[in-house]
């Protein structure tokens, strides 16, 4: 991918996880509202923000890293470039979904009030629901919208 395209992939990437995650999450806790609905339309566009500039600043270098780690051994280039994707992929995921996920409990007020094993379970439910989000919705929807 070019600069752009991975500049506009990382964008609607965020977009897309940031607003239906942090959705799903509001509706969860709050139920669906009228205060859920306001809170959603003040807090969607710094947390997209937030996700834009985290992704660029630490995720794509962490990733790149691992990657240049992982693969330093390959030789194929086909071999470098499916390991590199799949490393992009799931660095992007694990960090991302913990990274916000524990921004909201932080925002929230509760990320204190939690024992370690809570804090764990709620890191791998939020985890489960970012993949089946991003594979069945978002990266449809982005591939559909790159590709026209």
């Amino acid at each position: 991918m070019t600069l752009k395209q991975r500049l506009l992939f990382t964008l609607l990437m965020c977009t897309g996880m940031a607003s239906s995650m942090s959705w799903l999450g509001m509706a969860k806790s709050q139920g669906i509202n009228l205060a859920m609905w306001r809170l959603f339309g003040l807090a969607v566009v710094p947390t997209i923000l937030f996700a834009f500039v985290f992704n660029l600043l630490i995720v794509v270098n962490l990733s790149n890293l691992l990657i240049k780690w992982w693969t330093r051994r390959l030789v194929n280039e086909e071999t470098i470039q499916l390991k590199a994707g799949t490393i992009r992929s799931w660095t992007m995921l694990l960090v991302m979904s913990f990274t916000m996920s524990t921004r909201a409990l932080l925002m929230n007020g509760t990320l204190f009030h939690m024992s370690v094993t809570q804090f764990i379970l709620s890191y791998f439910g939020t985890l489960t629901m970012a993949y089946f989000i991003r594979d069945l919705f978002v990266m449809p929807a982005i591939q559909h919208f790159i590709k026209n």
